[in-house]
């Protein structure tokens, strides 16, 4: 196994990408997956990815196989086996992709056994990571803090941007549009309200109040529009820890419910039908954004130049009292570092709605 520093792969290589299992990961790994098939016509991509994700990854046409570390019982003890399977079918991987730090992705890396690999793997002999001397920018940038200010100043020869989906295309190499994402979109069988919104993340710290979320909803009701609220499944979010206040919301408001009635393309079919989207740093964000949705994201406490790409129809709500805490922290605090959570309090519903309605009249007139 060699570190991975664009060595030719022939003209059919069998590839793996190995990721976590959020949602707002999978799409912002799709020009990736597109940008490997351009480079490799004849590739045949296996994509690691999980079960909350896997109606996107099935769908997918830039995928071929799929399988999941993420989400299973089975999902490590099978690994071995499917990994066999796919070899004797395939033949050997040429090139293995770990795009993400989950210590179970770095083990899977190195069980994929490839002639190359980017991005973080066990050893083979077990014995820690696999590392090399080698000081070159795309190996630096492998392990470098992605959020840090910097981080185009020392990139500036290899980096356009510090948006993820461009990062995980340098480490591989690939040239793309590194800012349009690719979902597949299926039409839902459900009447689709006027705007859609999604409240829920699993890092606390980038929450808005519930309270906020009700008076929001509230104006938006009074300006005649209708509102409906994505997610997964009540029972589904509980199983994950996800923060859930939706109940009261729901109670507080007209708001239609469509958590869990809706399959991912679907979601992805309501997004691209609604006038807008308005969410905090979710999967759902991400999801709008890739299908052409108007769409408001409420950002604290997130790293805004590596998570929200620089697209049209992407605009930030932000705090009018910024806390840095979380980014000195890297963003590795899940609550909010002070008493009062600062940052995202400081946002309110009626700046939230000011940038809705202009948003929304752009898109009119961009559409007229």
């Amino acid at each position: 196994m060699e570190r991975y520093k664009d060595q030719p792969l022939g003209p059919a290589p069998h590839i793996g990408i190995l990721t976590g299992d959020k949602l707002g990961g999978f799409v912002v790994t799709t020009p990736l997956l597109r940008g490997l098939k351009e480079r490799f016509p004849k590739a045949v991509v296996d994509f690691f990815g999980g079960e909350r994700t896997s109606e996107l990854e099935v769908s997918s046409k830039y995928v071929d196989w799929r399988y999941s570390l993420f989400g299973r019982q089975d999902s490590m003890a099978g690994l071995p086996r499917a990994i066999a399977r796919r070899q004797d079918s395939i033949g050997p991987y040429d090139l293995a992709i770990n795009l993400d730090f989950d210590p179970a992705t770095a083990f899977a890396a190195a069980l994929l056994n490839p002639r190359y690999v980017a991005g973080p793997a066990i050893r083979q002999d077990g014995r820690g990571q696999f590392l090399t001397d080698d000081t070159g920018a795309v190996e630096r940038l492998q392990t470098d803090d992605w959020s840090a200010d910097d981080l185009l100043e020392r990139y500036g020869g290899l980096l356009t941007s510090g948006f993820i989906g461009e990062i995980y295309c340098r480490r591989a190499y690939v040239e793309t549009d590194f800012f349009s994402p690719e979902v597949t979109v299926v039409e839902p069988a459900i009447p689709v309200p006027d705007l859609l919104i999604s409240t829920g993340a699993t890092r606390p710290a980038k929450l808005w109040s519930m309270a906020s979320w009700i008076r929001f909803i509230q104006l938006c009701e009074a300006e005649g529009w209708t509102v409906g609220l994505l997610g997964a499944a009540p029972a589904y979010q509980r199983t994950y820890g996800v923060h859930d206040a939706e109940r009261t919301i729901l109670e507080k408001t007209g708001l239609v419910d469509l958590r869990g009635k809706l399959s991912l393309p679907q979601v992805a079919g309501a997004l691209r039908e609604a006038r807008a989207c308005v969410t905090i740093d979710n999967g759902i964000l991400h999801l709008a954004y890739s299908v052409g949705t108007p769409t408001v994201a409420i950002i604290g406490a997130s790293p805004v130049r590596l998570w929200m790409p620089p697209v049209g129809n992407l605009h930030l709500v932000s705090p009018a009292e910024p806390c840095n805490l979380c980014h000195e922290n890297r963003y590795r605090n899940p609550e909010c570092l002070l008493p009062v959570h600062q940052c995202m309090n400081s946002i309110s519903p009626q700046a939230a709605l000011a940038k809705l309605k202009m948003v929304i009249r752009s898109s009119q007139l961009n559409q007229g």
